[in-house]
């Protein structure tokens, strides 16, 4: 079975990147205890992996996505880099193009200064005129696309990207985090109609990460009924696992197992698909 990562931020304290939070701070945890692309990689080694996408840390980064494309470009049959947009900006397509030249084989969006708290309301940061330029740049470049949806701005985020895949039906867009869908909640769980209403577009694909997975088990919900009931609805082949190491606390052996143990239910060929194989074949990455 070929394990593959599909959600790992890393962070270096390389002088040559230096940090730019949009925050102004940068947390000394991830200060003192950076998870370079090689400590990543030999923890991969370490637990099995055979590669991963190298998510750009936006929250110690901002834009600037060169510690990802450089890394991805240093291990290229390891990682593969997604970098982190401001889709309403000026010079967004122009930069979906230059990252792309830097070797980045996704775009990820999300609420330009959210956090779980909140943040501006509304779709612009998506599905306005302007993000859909990003679309329509990512779409000619073959780059597919990622949007992180907080709980806050879950319920119109999602009821919105129904038009946008369906102006790009040839772009893979993938939702994390389950879409903020409340999964440690009893179902049915609070917004899952929005995600369900998506299962009928084929180039959607929902990513379970360790944040739902943990707070699943903080709440005695197992994690393996969760990433059933998405395999259900949705298909193994567009459901993926990541570890979201860095954002979310915990050692990676934990994250590891974890996951294992989120898809002790499925059958052997769908198990291989959320822990690996639907990464690989979408970001081409950790594969011979």
């Amino acid at each position: 079975m070929t394990l593959i990562d599909g959600h790992a931020h890393l962070v270096t304290d390389d002088p040559a990147y230096p940090f730019d939070p949009p925050g102004g701070t940068v947390a000394e945890a991830v200060r003192k205890d950076p998870m370079t692309a090689e400590r990543l990689l030999a923890a991969l080694r370490e637990h099995g992996l055979s590669g991963a996408i190298a998510v750009q840390r936006a929250h110690v980064y901002g834009y600037d996505n060169s510690y990802v494309v450089d890394s991805a470009a240093r291990y290229p049959d390891r990682l593969a880099a997604m970098c982190v947009l401001d889709a309403q900006a000026p010079d967004a397509a122009e930069m979906v193009r230059h990252w792309a030249k830097r070797g980045a084989v996704a775009v990820r969006l999300t609420s330009p200064g959210g956090n779980q708290h909140g943040g501006t309301p509304g779709t612009g940061w998506f599905a306005g005129a302007q993000a859909r330029r990003v679309w329509r740049q990512a779409s000619e470049l073959g780059l597919s696309m990622c949007l992180h949806i907080y709980r806050w701005n879950r319920d119109v985020s999602l009821r919105a990207l129904a038009s946008v895949t369906r102006e790009f039906p040839g772009t893979p867009v993938v939702v994390d985090h389950i879409g903020s869908v409340e999964t440690d909640r009893a179902a049915p769980y609070p917004g899952a109609d929005g995600l369900l209403a998506l299962a009928d577009l084929p180039q959607v694909l929902v990513k379970v990460t360790t944040l739902n997975l943990a707070r699943n088990i903080s709440a005695g919900i197992k994690p393996s009924v969760v990433v059933e009931w998405l395999v259900s609805r949705f298909g193994a082949e567009r459901v993926l696992w990541g570890s979201d190491v860095t954002q979310t606390p915990g050692a990676y052996a934990d994250m590891v197992r974890i996951a294992r143990e989120s898809v002790s239910g499925l059958s052997d060929r769908d198990a291989a698909l959320v822990l690996g194989g639907t990464s690989a074949s979408l970001y081409r990455v950790g594969t011979p």
